[in-house]
This record gives C-alpha cells, structure tokens and sequence, in this order.
C-alpha cells in the first residue's frame, strides 16, 4: 500500500508576489542610497542651492521609488499574477516581482546623468559616480538607463504573464 499525504501549498501568486516584491523592493532602497535621494537633513542646509537640489532629489525619489512602485505593485496584483497555488504562479510573481528593479534605473535617467545640475553639485555629482563605480562614464546618458529601467517594466511582466498561463 501507497501513502500519500495531502500537501498544503501555503502561496497563491498573489501572496508570492507580496512576499518577492518586498524583498525586491528593499533591495532597490539599499541600491539608491548612493544617490543620497532621501537626504533630508539637508532641507535645513543654510545654502540655498544645496537645499533646493536636495529637494528635488527627494521629491523625485518619492516618486520614482515610493508611489510609482506602489501603483505598479497594485497593476501586477491586479492584471498579470494569479490567485492560485503551485509552482508556476509563484515562479511568474518572481519574474513580476523583479522589474521593480528597473525603478532603480529609472532614477539613475532622471538625477544622476548628463543633466545632473538641478540634482547636484559637480562635486556631489562625481562623489555620487563614483560610489555608482563608473565614475567618468561618456555612456551614462539619460536615454541608457531610462530605456533600461523601462525595459525591465516590460519585459519582465510579459515573462510572468507568459508563465501564469501555463
């Protein structure tokens, strides 16, 4: 005689995709702290023009990193990862879940490029280049990683969606 135990699968996709896109998304939190993005201390600076680009880089942090990733989260949750149990759906969460990294990029397009002025300094902008390890860079141009960072949004979805129907 055979035995078999019942076995109890304790993720759908949907709770796999909380649980990936948080570790995912913590992830991208530790990869910008080189931008200095969430520098708050410094909207007390007494120079004006630090005080500004700090604003700036937070403003355009928060929502780059915090509200647009919260949105994508509630479309992936929505529209593309399955409610059910097994392998697959939580494979395809994990797909979903890595294009929050393409956020990252994103960020990198929009404050530390060719057009860095409003977000830094010279002197800030080479410090920040060169904890990013490229330092001068003749390739790190704002359509390079922007098209990268989307790329991410795309690609990887399509993957999970790919997956899910499987």
């Amino acid at each position: 005689m055979v035995y078999v135990s019942n076995t109890i699968i304790l993720l759908s996709g949907k709770d796999a995709l909380i649980l990936f896109f948080g570790v995912y998304l913590t992830a991208v939190i530790q990869l910008i702290r080189k931008y200095r993005t969430f520098d708050i201390y410094l909207f007390f600076s007494k120079d004006k023009t630090k005080r500004v680009r700090s604003m700036r880089r937070f403003v355009s942090g928060f929502m780059i990193i915090d509200v647009i990733p919260i949105l994508w989260f509630l479309i992936l949750y929505t529209f593309v990862i399955p409610n059910s149990p097994g392998p697959f759906p939580i494979m395809a969460a994990a797909f979903a879940a890595l294009s929050v990294l393409g956020f990252a990029r994103i960020l990198h397009s929009v404050i530390a490029t060719e057009k860095h002025e409003k977000y830094y300094s010279n002197d800030e902008f080479e410090d920040v280049m060169s904890k990013w390890g490229k330092g001068n860079d003749t390739d790190n141009t704002f359509k390079a990683h922007f098209i990268t960072g989307f790329s991410y949004l795309i690609i990887f979805p399509i993957i999970a969606y790919l997956i899910s129907i499987i």
